[in-house]
C-alpha cells in the first residue's frame, strides 16, 4: 500500500498540467502514487513521467473524474490537485512528514492564489477554519478510511467539493494543519468552471436564499435546502443564522453580491440572475440548408432514425422553410442565437467549411464529410473527436488518415410509397452533376425511338429544350415518384454517397448511373440494379434497347440498423427526455408591404422583405395590412 495517493482530474488543461507535473517530478517517491483521470479531453492525455498513472474515461465532469481516482487509489491518505493549479516544491515531503509525525484523519493546507484574483489563506492554529467560500478538497488531505464510500455528486459541475466535505464529516476526527503555503490556486484560468458558470455556460443551478435573519421557526428550510442540495448549489445570505443544521447542506454567507439561477426568500439587490443554458444530447449544426440536397436528406433521415434514442436540436443560420416544416414535427429546430448558450453531449457539424457555433458547448464533436474533395481548399477540420465520412470513396479523395475516423454510410428512412411510372432525376443541373450527359442521354433515347417522360426535380431547366422532360419544382420527398419510375437517372462526375441511388434501390427501382466510385461501396451491380452509363455517354443502339426492354427487377437490402449502431457507439447509450412537442403551428413566408417595427425580430422590417413566421402571426400581420402571405 502507498502512503499517499494524489488524484488529478484533467480536462483540456494543457499546458497547465505539464507545469504541475514538472513540479511533482522532483518530489514523487515510492510511497506516493499520482493518478491522472483524463475526463474525455478533446486530445487524449499522455505523459512521459512513468510515476504517473493516466486513466481515460468519457467526459462526465470533475466529480466523476475524482470518483474514478478514489476508486483506483491505493494510498492510506488522499490528496486532490486541480490540473490547472500548482503546488510548492516540498509539497509531498511536507505532507509525508506530517503523516508520519501526527497520523491525522484530515489536514488543512495553507494556500494562496496567483494570476488574477488575489487570496491568501495562512493557517496559524489548529482551530483555524477556511473562509466560508473556500469549501474545496484541494486544500485538505484525508485518511482514505475516513472517506469510506463517500463520493462526489456527479450532478453538480461546480460546488461538488462542498457537498463532499460535508458528507465526509470532519467533526470529531483528528485534525492537523500545515502553516506553510502548500497549494497555489491559479485564479486566471480562462475556462474554469466558475467562470463558465458566471457566463451561463454550465448546466448548473445555484439557488440563493436571502434573509436578514433565520430564526428557529423557519425550520421548514432544513428539508427544502437538503433536497435542493442533491441537484443544485445552495447559498444562503443572512446576517444571522439560528439553525446551525443548514450549514450541512448550504453555504452560509453574510449578504454580498452573488450570481445565481434562482432567488428565494427576501428581495435583494445583491442577487444577479444567470440564465440557464439550453441542454440537449445532440446538436446537428448546418450554417446553410437548402430546399434540396444530400446534407438536407442526411439531417432528416438522421433525425427520423435517431430521435428514438436522443434529444436532438437542429441548429441553423439559414434554412429553407420546407426543411423547417418537415423537421420541426419531430425534433426541435432553432435558428441560432449566439447570445443563448446551448449545452450538448455531441455537436455534429455537417460541412467541413462551417465553423463551430460559438454559443454551443459540447463534450464531443463529430465532423461529417459529405462530399468528395472537389477543391484544394476542402480540408477536414482537426478540432473534433470523430470524423464521419459518408463513404470510403469520399474519404479517400482527401488523401489523409485520421485515427478517429468512422466511415458510416448515410442513413435512409423509408416511407410507404405510391407508384408512378416515369424516369426521374432530382439534382442540381450543373456540370459536376452531369447536365451535359442528361442532354446527351435524352437525345440518344429520342434518336433510338424510346418514348420517355423524365421528371426532373431541379431549380432550373437544362440548357436545351427536349421533349419528354417535365420540370418539377424541388420538393423534399420524391419517393412516391421514384417508386413508380422505371429508372432513377444519376449522371454525376462523382458523389460522396448519393442518397438518390440508395433510396431508389431500396424502393426496388433500378438506376441509370455513371461509374462513380461509391457504387461498389453501396452494393450496386451493373445489370442487376440498373445500368452503368459511360461518362462520355457513348451508348449504342443495343444498349438503348437493353435498358428499354430489360428493366431489372431489383432486390436490394441496405443495412440501416448497423449504421444506427455505429452512430450509437459514437453518441453513447443515453435516455432522452423527449420533452420537445411540436406545437402544430405551421410556418409560412410573408412579404412586408408597409415598413413596421417587428416585436418578434426586435428591429424594423423593410418594404419588400420576406420573412418566415408562424401562420397565426402571419394572419395577424396580414389583417393589420403590413404584410401578405406568400405560402
Amino acid at each position: 500500500m502507498k502512503t499517499l495517493s494524489i488524484i488529478i482530474p484533467f480536462y483540456n488543461t494543457e499546458p497547465y498540467i505539464n507545469e504541475l507535473l514538472q513540479v511533482l517530478d522532483k518530489q514523487v517517491n515510492d510511497s506516493v502514487e499520482v493518478i491522472i483521470v483524463d475526463d474525455g479531453s478533446m486530445k487524449e492525455f499522455t505523459t512521459d513521467y512513468n510515476w504517473a498513472t493516466v486513466i481515460r474515461q468519457h467526459n462526465q465532469g470533475a466529480a466523476a473524474a475524482r470518483n474514478t481516482g478514489l476508486d483506483n487509489a491505493t494510498g492510506e491518505y488522499i490528496a486532490f490537485i486541480d490540473s490547472d493549479d500548482l503546488v510548492v516544491s516540498n509539497y509531498i515531503s511536507t505532507i509525508l512528514n506530517k503523516i508520519e509525525t501526527e497520523h491525522f484523519d484530515y489536514c488543512y493546507l495553507s494556500w494562496k492564489s496567483f494570476g488574477g484574483w488575489h487570496c491568501d489563506v495562512k493557517l496559524t492554529s489548529i482551530n483555524d477554519r477556511f473562509p466560508s467560500f473556500n469549501l474545496c478538497v484541494w486544500n485538505r488531505i484525508y485518511r482514505k478510511d475516513m472517506i469510506g464510500d463517500v463520493r462526489f455528486n456527479i450532478n453538480k459541475p461546480i460546488a461538488e467539493d462542498a457537498e463532499f466535505i460535508r458528507d465526509v464529516k470532519e467533526d470529531g476526527k483528528k485534525k492537523a494543519f500545515i502553516s506553510d503555503y502548500m497549494y497555489m490556486y491559479r485564479s486566471d484560468t480562462p475556462n474554469s468552471l466558475t467562470k463558465k458558470f458566471g457566463k451561463g455556460e454550465l448546466d448548473m443551478r445555484r439557488v440563493v436564499y436571502n434573509f436578514n435573519k433565520i430564526t428557529p421557526d423557519m425550520d421548514y428550510l432544513i428539508d427544502e435546502v437538503k433536497e435542493l442540495d442533491k441537484v443544485a448549489q445552495v447559498v444562503i445570505l443572512t446576517n444571522e443564522n439560528q439553525i446551525p443544521e443548514l450549514q450541512n447542506y448550504a453555504m452560509i454567507l453574510h449578504p454580498c453580491p452573488m450570481q445565481g439561477t434562482e432567488l428565494r426568500g427576501e428581495p435583494t439587490s445583491n442577487f444577479t440572475k444567470i440564465d440557464m443554458p439550453i441542454k440537449t444530447q445532440i446538436v446537428i449544426y448546418t450554417a446553410q440548408t437548402f430546399a434540396l440536397g444530400g446534407i438536407e436528406t442526411f439531417i432528416y433521415n438522421f433525425c427520423m432514425n435517431m430521435k428514438e434514442y436522443y434529444d436532438i436540436i437542429v441548429l441553423y443560420e439559414s434554412m429553407d422553410i420546407s426543411q423547417i416544416k418537415r423537421l420541426e414535427k419531430h425534433v426541435c429546430v432553432m435558428k441560432n442565437n449566439t447570445s443563448k448558450k446551448i449545452l450538448c453531449d455531441t455537436l455534429i457539424v455537417n460541412r467541413i467549411t462551417d465553423h463551430n457555433p460559438p454559443n454551443v458547448q459540447f463534450k464531443q464533436k463529430v465532423q461529417m464529410v459529405h462530399s468528395c474533395k472537389l477543391q484544394n481548399n476542402y480540408v477536414i477540420p482537426k478540432d473534433n473527436n470523430f470524423v464521419v465520412p459518408v463513404s470510403e470513396a469520399a474519404y479517400k479523395t482527401y488523401e489523409v488518415n485520421y485515427d478517429n475516423c468512422n466511415v458510416i454510410n448515410n442513413l435512409t428512412y423509408n416511407q410507404e410509397p405510391n407508384k408512378v411510372l416515369r424516369l426521374i432525376s432530382a439534382t442540381r443541373l450543373t456540370f459536376e452533376k452531369g447536365e451535359e450527359r442528361m442532354v446527351r442521354l435524352a437525345k440518344t433515347l429520342k434518336d433510338n425511338g424510346v418514348p420517355f417522360i423524365w421528371l426532373m426535380f431541379a431549380e432550373r431547366h437544362l440548357k436545351e429544350n427536349i421533349d419528354g422532360i417535365v420540370y418539377m419544382k424541388p420538393t423534399l420527398d420524391i419517393k412516391n415518384y421514384i417508386a413508380g419510375s422505371d429508372y432513377l437517372v444519376q449522371l454525376s462526375d462523382s458523389e460522396g454517397f448519393c442518397y438518390s441511388i440508395v433510396e431508389a434501390l431500396e424502393l426496388g427501382v433500378p438506376v441509370l448511373t455513371t461509374p462513380i466510385t461509391v457504387l461498389d461501396e453501396i452494393g450496386f451491380k451493373d445489370k442487376k440494379h440498373g445500368y452503368i452509363v459511360p461518362f462520355n455517354v457513348s451508348i449504342n443502339e443495343d444498349f438503348v434497347k437493353e435498358i428499354y426492354t430489360k428493366i431489372p427487377k431489383v432486390k436490394y437490402k441496405y443495412d440501416n440498423d448497423s449504421r444506427i449502431q455505429q452512430w450509437r457507439n459514437i453518441l453513447g447509450d443515453t435516455v432522452p427526455k423527449h420533452d420537445y412537442v411540436y406545437d402544430g403551428n405551421e410556418r409560412v413566408t410573408i412579404k412586408c408591404i408597409v415598413r413596421y417595427y417587428s416585436l418578434e425580430l426586435k428591429r424594423e422590417v423593410a418594404i419588400g422583405e420576406q420573412l418566415t413566421t408562424t401562420l397565426d402571426r402571419a394572419k395577424t400581420l396580414e389583417n393589420l395590412g403590413v404584410a401578405t402571405i406568400l405560402g
